[in-house]
Formats: structure tokens, C-alpha cells, sequence
């Protein structure tokens, strides 16, 4: 009969074994079931749109008391004063104001017109409009278009921005 730590060995190696089967038939399953497809894509208008939105919330009121005295005792009689004050400061209303911008492309690759969108919701955010002629690699995963881009023209830093496709029709001829 093996020792305990002779089962602890099997066991371990068994465990090992079950993780790796599963880890590579999940693998497997995702690529096989990935709609990726890469491409390159032809900018051929933008348009954008901010929204601005204000919101309001409450913080509460407050009141803090504090209080001064004195007491004198003579026998079984005992007299004293205090002195409390009182500061309040009443609930306050306040508001924010938040404002998004939506940038909606159009861009050509393969024969096919896409409609993507982004939103720009911070100063320095990627999103922003293609501008018209420029081509640009691009991932589609789902409904979701990557495009690889420079940011502040051709020039700048490479940046990937994450688009939504809204629609996917034939270019109209």
C-alpha cells in the first residue's frame, strides 16, 4: 500500500493532468469558435454628436453642539449653569455636469460599407473621427470593429480604439 505522501504525489499529478486536458479543449473551443477576421479599412465620412447630461444629488445637513458649564455643591444642594451653542449648516444641492461625445464613422473594406461607432467620454480618450482616405488595419471580433490608428495624425502614438458596428451593407454603387 503507498505511503501518504506517495498518494499526495498521484493525486497532485492527476490534478495537473485534468487542469492542462481542460485548459487546452477550452483553448481549442474558443479559437474554433472565434469570429475574428482581419482586414483593412478605408475611412469615407465621420460624424459626431456630444451629449451633455447634468445630474443633481443632496448631501445632508449637519448640526454640531457644544456645551460649556459649571456646578457648585454646598451640602445636599447643588447649583450650575451651561452654555450650549449650536452651529447647523442645512443640506446643500449640487450638480454635475457630464458631457460625451459619439463619433460615428463609415468606412469601406472588401466590398462592404461599415457603420462604427465609438464614444469619447474623457479628455484624451482614442475616440475620434477617421479621417476620409486614410486606410487602417482592423480586427472584427462580433459586433465589435478594433482599428489600429495614430493618434493626433499620422505622427503620434499608435493607439487601438475599440468601435461598435452598428450596421454592414454592400458599398452603393
Amino acid at each position: 500500500m503507498p505511503h501518504i505522501a506517495q498518494w499526495c504525489d498521484i493525486i497532485y499529478a492527476m490534478r495537473n493532468f485534468a487542469f492542462s486536458s481542460v485548459f487546452a479543449l477550452t483553448s481549442i473551443l474558443c479559437l474554433a469558435g472565434s469570429d475574428k477576421k482581419m482586414l483593412t479599412v478605408t475611412a469615407v465620412s465621420f460624424t459626431s454628436n456630444i451629449i451633455e447630461r447634468t445630474s443633481t444629488y443632496t448631501t445632508p445637513g449637519t448640526a454640531n453642539t457644544n456645551c460649556s458649564g459649571s456646578a457648585t455643591t454646598i451640602g445636599n444642594t447643588t447649583n450650575g449653569s451651561a452654555n450650549c451653542q449650536t452651529t447647523s449648516t442645512p443640506a446643500q444641492i449640487h450638480q454635475v455636469n457630464a458631457r460625451v461625445m459619439d463619433v460615428m464613422n463609415l468606412v469601406d473594406a472588401d466590398g462592404m460599407r461599415y457603420k462604427i461607432v465609438c464614444r469619447a467620454s474623457w479628455v484624451g480618450s482614442n475616440c475620434g473621427p477617421l479621417i476620409e482616405g486614410d486606410s487602417f488595419e482592423a480586427e472584427i471580433d462580433n459586433h465589435t470593429m478594433w482599428l489600429k490608428a495614430r493618434k493626433g495624425g499620422n505622427q503620434g502614438k499608435e493607439v487601438r480604439i475599440k468601435y461598435k458596428i452598428l450596421d454592414i451593407r454592400p458599398i452603393p454603387r
